[in-house]
């Protein structure tokens, strides 16, 4: 039973960790970024508002430069963020044991976000100015999947009388900035302009730092849960 419970507590803490190390990392790698954006090559450093997070995965900056430490930066970081989730996964299903259907649902929503988890590394291993189409390719099924696992962990912690409605609402919030993102992109023009880069750019921080935030409070959520 103890052993149990310090599994569990290391999985919540695990996901609190996770996030918070990303979003320190990803800003020292934004440092150290070698600059240009998609409209502009010879802009210098990294553009909050003008640069993408798979920016900072590329091999070579948009500018043409090696981009070698930002790169190594991001990739360590994002990959700790990806296993981070890994633990989450299999310990969130454990707390509605207590009833068949929200296990059940809870399980899915663990092995769909697993999948997404296969994806989001996936992702990182593959950086965009190398394998440009396989990287955004697998980045819309992280996207996709991991969506559909937030849906189910949301349905189970709804039903669930011990599991305060506030997380569930969470994942509400997480989903419907997750839908603005996509419509956003699928209705903004084929053409990237210096407006349209900007929306782009703000959209993606908004949704990834709103995602990372989600499943810190998910983490601490559980943490509490355990400890009371």
């Amino acid at each position: 039973m103890k052993i149990s419970k310090n599994w569990k507590n290391f999985a919540s803490l695990f996901i609190i960790f996770g996030p918070v190390q990303y979003v320190i990392f990803t800003a020292v790698a934004m440092i150290y970024y070698a600059g240009g954006t998609i409209v502009n090559p010879l802009s210098l450093g990294y553009n909050f508002w003008g640069n993408f997070f798979s920016d900072l995965g590329r091999v070579t900056a948009l500018s043409g430069a090696s981009n070698v430490i930002s790169f190594t930066i991001f990739t360590i970081t994002a990959l700790i963020l990806s296993f981070s989730f890994i633990p989450f996964a299999f310990a969130l299903p454990t707390f509605f044991k207590n009833d068949k259907n929200q296990y059940l649902i809870a399980r899915i929503g663990s092995l769909t976000c697993l999948i997404s988890i296969f994806f989001l590394i996936t992702t990182i291993l593959t950086p965009w100015d190398i394998f440009s189409t396989t990287h955004l390719m697998f980045a819309n099924l992280f996207n996709i999947t991991g969506a559909i696992g937030v849906i189910f962990f949301a349905v189970a912690v709804l039903y669930n009388k011990n599991y305060p409605n506030i997380y569930a609402f969470t994942y509400g919030v997480l989903l419907i900035i997750a839908i603005v993102y996509t419509v956003v992109l699928v209705f903004l023009p084929k053409s990237i302009t210096p407006e349209g880069l900007i929306i782009q750019a703000s959209m993606q921080k908004i949704s990834q730092y709103s995602f990372l935030f989600c499943f810190l409070i998910q983490g601490y959520g559980a943490w509490k849960l355990q400890k009371s």
